[in-house]
């Protein structure tokens, strides 16, 4: 079977052949993986039918530069394309298709990144692909890079990921995710207005496993729904008990990740579970970060637009860490930014003219616009004088204190939840 579009081998096809090649003992053998970047962008640009266009020349290049005895190209998506080859020879040829490629589409646009990884005779050919792919996704970011060998830093790497989806399930079960909380302070009065719900996994066999590691490792593998809902659920249930007991708690807000919107019937599950709790859509704050990459734009669009009308505020997260800020506030409407403060670290207000230039343009043009502007990230009491003086609403960071227990903030017993139910998503 043969791509429709390219006439290249399908992802099924490419598994078949390649693992024959590979079973007969053929040795010296590599496996790229090449991903086109921004074509998802160039399409809506240019339009499908000049996309379709640039693949197909793709493919040709592909498969003239990449002939022969135990050669084969494949297509396994839209903008992804593997080629098993011959060793000696595959750092010459991706250079040879990325130098012509880049005369033969002359758009800054897009660009062809490349992951190479050397298969053994022993082992799982989609395994193997796998490696090469993450050889590819680990210089997405870095754009002097056009290609990279798997290593053997990659094979932690690996190892982590597999260990994480293998484990999610069993650590929402179990407990071992918790949901912690940081303080968001009303910079008008100093006093605490809302908190910001943060996942923290404690795992019984490696320990502390970073967010930074697993929530980008469950977008990755569209796995980031269940951890999501299961964070929401927490939250409600958290409120439920301080409400019925008369503790003192403020609103909460909660991260969604775009995918969210496509993976399940998010709204659904907010709705069902604030119901359930009975509080209030006020208490609920729903955070949607900048830099999270959706599939279907138009899905998250009227996403936002349902739970605005239906009550919630909707924030956008870590604004200004992305590349693609103004599009976003242009596509979207929010009641609150989070500006990124990552570059104020060692903030010198005397040296900093720059940054305090962005700074209050982008305020500005949040005030423009109507919303709301919280800084995160806060550490210094320079930085939180600064930030109130030229009138952001509202800040949060490790000045005013790291992740914890709502009992911790606002006072109050602690209460331990009886039994954590497998995230099974209504929407699914």
């Amino acid at each position: 079977m043969y791509d429709i579009l390219t006439g290249l081998l399908t992802r099924s096809e490419f598994h078949e052949e390649a693992r024959k090649i590979i079973l007969s003992g053929e040795n010296g053998l590599a496996l790229v993986w090449f991903n086109l970047d921004n074509f998802k962008m160039f399409n809506n640009r240019f339009g499908f039918d000049t996309g379709d266009e640039v693949l197909k020349q793709i493919s040709d290049v592909l498969s003239n530069v990449f002939s022969g005895e135990n050669n084969l190209v494949a297509r396994f998506s839209d903008d992804n394309f593997v080629v098993l080859t011959d060793w000696l020879v595959v750092e010459l040829k991706v250079d040879t298709i990325q130098t012509f490629l880049s005369t033969l589409l002359e758009n800054a646009i897009l660009r062809l990144r490349a992951g190479i990884y050397f298969p053994s005779d022993y082992e799982d050919i989609r395994a193997s692909c796998d490696k090469a792919k993450i050889a590819c996704d680990s210089i997405r970011k870095n754009h002097s890079v056009k290609s990279c060998m798997f290593h053997d830093g990659m094979k932690k790497e690996l190892a982590l990921q597999q260990y994480i989806l293998d484990n999610l399930d069993n650590a929402i079960k179990n407990g071992n995710i918790k949901i912690l909380y940081q303080p968001i302070m009303a910079l008008s009065n100093m006093k605490i207005c809302d908190t910001e719900a943060l996942a923290r996994w404690n795992d019984p066999e490696l320990g502390l496993i970073s967010p930074g590691e697993f929530i980008p490792t469950l977008e990755k593998y569209r796995e980031i729904h269940k951890l999501d809902i299961y964070a929401m659920r927490n939250v409600c249930e958290d409120l439920k008990f301080r409400a019925e007991n008369n503790i003192p708690v403020y609103p909460v807000s909660i991260n969604l990740s775009r995918l969210d919107f496509e993976l399940c019937d998010i709204i659904n599950e907010i709705e069902f579970s604030v119901e359930l709790n009975k509080i209030s859509r006020k208490m609920l704050k729903i955070e949607i970060t900048e830099s999270t990459n959706g599939e279907d734009l138009d899905v998250l669009n009227l996403g936002i637009e349902k739970l605005r009308t239906l009550g919630y505020e909707v924030w956008l997260d870590d604004f200004g860490a992305g590349y693609s800020s103004l599009n976003v506030l242009k596509d979207y409407n929010f009641d609150v930014i989070k500006f990124d403060m990552k570059f104020l670290h060692n903030f010198d207000i005397a040296k900093s003219e720059k940054a305090k230039y962005i700074i209050t343009s982008n305020l500005s043009m949040a005030r423009l616009m109507g919303m709301q502007a919280l800084a995160e990230g806060v550490e210094t009491f320079e930085q939180l004088v600064y930030l109130k003086s030229i009138g952001f609403d509202k800040a949060q960071g490790y000045y005013f204190g790291k992740p914890m227990e709502l009992e911790k903030i606002f006072g109050g017993p602690t209460w331990t939840r009886t039994k954590n139910h497998p995230v099974m998503s209504r929407g699914l």
